[in-house]
């Protein structure tokens, strides 16, 4: 059979089959760490290259035309199978230098807290860590082992949940004088500090309010920095539970409402199945559980004021 002389680039079809499988353009986005106009781009020219639409609209929902449900099912399976095969003729890597990638956020505030406790354990092993926005490519970047955060579900990978993550409002309790608000409509008077990747809209819903995404106030492309900003009393941060954990146990900053969001996604040890038997990868595979366990049981500080 020929080879079709113009096929879509790579990252068009990842964007497509993320897409594809959540049935969101926003969702597949976050997992790609890319905005929801890229993914639009994306899908626009990969439609006008292919010449049949693959997404159509019913209101505010999307779905996969018939086109797109035929040609998702072949690209899911061609990514998986690439997957495969390039953790497969991989070239050898130090058996004993593990690379892990993951967000910045999660590095330095929930990983690196406690990788003391790997090396105790497995000092034979040495962590090359990899904080990046980017989505990490196995094999091709050399990554033996990610942490991702998502609903699950990554076509050519296995991924093993590791906790739930839910997100809420914290402050200063120096914020405005210690005038904090004592209702999610109250936050109309405060500063939003806003992130790239933590939009405040699906929250602002789940409370029933008929507000759209903040358009002032200070905009951070890392949530350390953000917190960091809302420790130092600039605004309101709409945070993660296990990222913003040590700054509520130290009382540097409080949970300001009692209400709670079931939450949408998860963070998730991700590994190519190749991968599965290297003594590194089942080490520190084994050691992330454990610490996630240990996580969900331990006491806490105080959440709230």
């Amino acid at each position: 059979m020929a080879m079709p002389r113009h096929l879509p680039p790579l990252a068009a079809l990842r964007a497509f089959e993320a897409a594809a499988r959540h049935l969101s353009f926003t969702r597949a986005a976050e997992e790609l760490h890319l905005t929801h106009g890229a993914i639009s781009h994306q899908m626009k020219a990969l439609e006008a290259q292919l010449g049949v639409p693959l997404f159509r609209r019913e209101g505010k929902r999307l779905f996969l035309t018939e086109a797109g449900q035929q040609f998702g099912s072949r690209v899911r399976g061609v990514l998986a199978e690439l997957a495969e095969s390039v953790a497969e003729v991989a070239g050898p890597r130090d058996p004993q230098v593990l690379t892990v990638s993951l967000l910045p956020s999660f590095a330095s505030l929930w990983l690196i807290p406690r990788l003391g406790r790997f090396h105790a354990a497995h000092p034979e092993f040495d962590i090359d860590i990899r904080a990046s926005h980017a989505l990490a490519e196995f094999g091709r970047d050399g990554v033996d082992i990610a942490i991702r955060i998502g609903a699950g579900g990554w076509p050519g990978v296995v991924a093993e949940k590791l906790f739930d993550e839910e997100v809420f409002p914290v402050a200063s309790p120096r914020l405005d004088g210690g005038a904090l608000p004592r209702r999610p409509a109250e936050l109309e008077r405060c500063v939003l500090l806003r992130s790239e990747r933590q939009p405040w809209t699906p929250w602002f819903r789940a409370m029933g309010l008929a507000r759209g995404e903040p358009r002032h106030g200070p905009i951070f492309s890392d949530e350390t920095l953000m917190l960091q900003a809302a420790v130092e009393g600039l605004g309101v941060a709409l945070a993660r539970g296990e990222m913003v954990a040590p700054d509520l146990d130290a009382r540097r900053l409080v949970r300001l409402f009692p209400e709670r969001v079931p939450p949408t996604t998860a963070y998730y040890l991700v590994y190519p199945r190749a991968a599965a038997t290297l003594p590194k990868v089942r080490a520190f595979r084994a050691w992330m559980l454990a610490e996630a366990g240990r996580r969900a049981t331990a006491p806490r500080g105080a959440r709230r004021r």
